[in-house]
């Protein structure tokens, strides 16, 4: 998704502009193809860049910053990234983006239109090529306001704390912008011809259209020659040659020297051009884009800015899921590209106005709250996120050693346990996960955002931990983790949590959840072998702004697969190399006794 993909909400009337197509050089010689746009017989203008792997815009109506941008006397350029559209070379995600980036923007700011002063915006991929570009300090850019960005691709987005993200992994890598679109660039240069081309698509899509079925077949390290098997691809070409980054990426579950490659975060302390980060709770890139703000934050010398909806990868709306949040929730009603015009016109065209009129940081967040009809929100204002006045808040998990069984038990106190409580015990079976219902997700059959989750809670496979009625209101803002001591009788395998809002009518809404492998419970660069006894896992499961009303509960979920959100653990060391006749059931243990603690630690205000 784009930051500047059509609006909703009306559009100024756009001046009369021209449009140039043109293609310049990277470092290393390849041609970069660049579409701009440029109001008619106008000079010294700023400009604003969006490199995008998914299509240069035939024209900018309709698009919500570049239609006020031109209007405003910018001029605004698309490029289309290597390897993708007109541009020349092979894609390989991310791997050029730094110094193709800075490129692009030292040769837009030496245009004789240009005033020398480039901006960067968009959203998802064209959010995190920003971060690149910038590492790089070309001369000329001025700012960058990366929406829904990634950061470490190992930590979210595609993997997560040792699992694969298989939902969003899948659905990007063999869909129309990757996969398909290779496709069509080999028809287009004839080393495909058209039935086999056309062979190629209907065996991607079905595999998409079956994607359930598609991210729990195995071995998953490759699954791209699987889905294409039946194509007869000419000499020369494979299936891995369609997704090129496939095998690289899923034969390399520890992060090492490749994924710091492309890794952003390393590179905060190089960033320094103010920067307009934007995400939702129930967004795919939520982390990244918030570890993009709090790094950049703590190691850039200029301002960072941070706005948090209720929105999903692909839904800025009010409504996500089950729920609405209330009028003034949706990015149209919030005025997310009129914020972003404020924002540029203050560091790019030095002309500050809006919030960023003073040398105060913007950080803005919608509360969400269940109300007795349903959803609603309300838009606040910190002076951080997390907010300095909030505090961790920790709850220990509790029961009689039923909690999978009996939804009753389970119990999250702020009494510290005592000894010889019984463990909770489940079966984490292979073949039947526990099934994604919403949270933040991109790009599948299964939506994101806020659903009622007790169906979920009836599964003999899920644990769950609720609180007391709450006498008083409870405001979580915040990061939420999970501190499980647990045990397994699999060589390795896979814990998740989620916590939920149960309403004073016992309706159940997810806020965020998480999930760790258990031979990454020491950090993502080490594997480390799985215990025979108990063992410490910390579950991080993001962010969220959220009141939870008198009388109603907070609760956790505990479990051990989230599927097809993420990839069901097989029960083998070697989890994306296990075939179908490796899987094996895994006996789950949870402890929460003395010296065993499990807890749930929220920041509250």
């Amino acid at each position: 998704m784009s930051d500047d993909e059509e609006s909703t909400d009306s559009e100024p009337p756009i001046e009369p502009y021209r449009t140039d197509d043109y293609t310049h050089e990277a470092a290393d010689g390849t041609d970069l193809a660049i579409r701009v746009f440029r109001p008619e017989g106008r000079s010294d203008l700023p400009t604003l860049l969006q490199r995008t792997p998914y299509g240069r815009p035939d024209d900018p109506e309709g698009l919500g910053v570049a239609a006020r941008a031109l209007d405003a006397g910018y001029a605004v350029a698309y490029e289309d990234t290597r390897g993708r559209g007109d541009s020349d070379g092979e894609f390989l995600p991310w791997v050029h983006e730094a110094s193709d980036g800075a490129a692009t923007v030292e040769w837009l700011a030496d245009r004789l239109w240009s005033n020398g002063r480039v901006g960067m915006y968009g959203g998802s991929s064209p959010g995190q090529v920003q971060l690149f570009a910038a590492a790089e300090r070309p001369d000329g850019l001025a700012a960058i306001a990366p929406m829904f960005s990634p950061s470490d691709l190992h930590q979210a987005d595609f993997f997560q704390d040792g699992a694969m993200s298989a939902m969003t992994y899948v659905t990007w890598s063999l869909g129309q912008s990757v996969a398909g679109h290779t496709v069509d660039r080999l028809q287009e240069a004839d080393r495909l011809d058209d039935e086999t081309a056309a062979a190629a698509h209907d065996a991607l899509e079905d595999a998409l259209d079956r994607l359930e079925a598609t991210t729990e077949s195995r071995p998953l390290v490759d699954l791209p020659e699987r889905v294409l098997e039946a194509v007869d691809l000419p000499a020369g070409l494979t299936p891995g040659d369609l997704v090129p980054h496939w095998d690289a990426w899923t034969t390399r579950p520890t992060y090492d020297e490749f994924w710091r490659s492309f890794d952003p975060e390393p590179e905060y302390d190089r960033i320094d051009v103010p920067g307009l980060h934007v995400t939702g709770w129930y967004e795919l890139c939520q982390r990244g884009t918030v570890a993009n703000y709090a790094g950049l934050r703590d190691r850039s010398p200029a301002p960072q800015h941070l706005v948090i909806g209720p929105w999903a990868h692909q839904n800025t709306s009010s409504e996500i899921g089950d729920l609405a949040f209330g009028e003034e929730a949706s990015a149209d009603a919030y005025g997310v590209w009129d914020l972003h015009m404020a924002f540029f016109d203050t560091y790019v065209r030095d002309e500050p106005r809006g919030p960023f009129a003073s040398d105060g940081r913007l950080v803005e967040t919608l509360r969400t709250t269940v109300a007795d009809d349903g959803g609603d929100g309300e838009w606040t204002r910190h002076d951080d996120w997390p907010p300095t006045a909030a505090r961790p808040e920790r709850w220990f998990l509790r029961s009689d050693g039923t909690a999978a069984t009996d939804l009753s038990d389970g119990r999250l106190e702020r009494t510290p346990p005592s000894k010889f409580e019984p463990a909770d015990a489940w079966t984490h079976d292979p073949t039947d996960p526990v099934p994604t219902r919403g949270g933040p997700l991109c790009c599948g059959d299964v939506e994101p955002g806020v659903y009622d989750q007790r169906e979920i809670e009836r599964r003999e496979d899920v644990c769950t931990y609720t609180t007391p009625p709450l006498s008083d209101p409870i405001e979580l803002a915040g990061p939420v983790c999970a501190d499980l001591t647990v045990a397994t009788d699999a060589p390795d395998t896979d814990f998740t949590a989620k916590l939920v809002h149960v309403t004073a009518d016992g309706q159940a809404y997810n806020l965020c959840e998480g999930i760790r492998r258990a031979r990454y419970r020491h950090g993502r660069d080490r594997e480390v072998e799985v215990p025979d006894g108990p063992m410490f896992v910390r579950i991080d499961m993001w962010n969220v702004h959220h009141r939870v009303p008198a009388g109603d509960w907070l609760r956790l979920e505990v479990a051990s697969s989230n599927a097809p959100r993420f990839d069901p653990h097989p029960g083998t060391t070697d989890p994306w190399l296990a075939t179908d006749e490796d899987v094996r059931p895994a006996r789950q243990q949870l402890f929460h006794e003395f010296d065993r603690e499990s807890s749930l630690t929220v920041t509250r205000l």
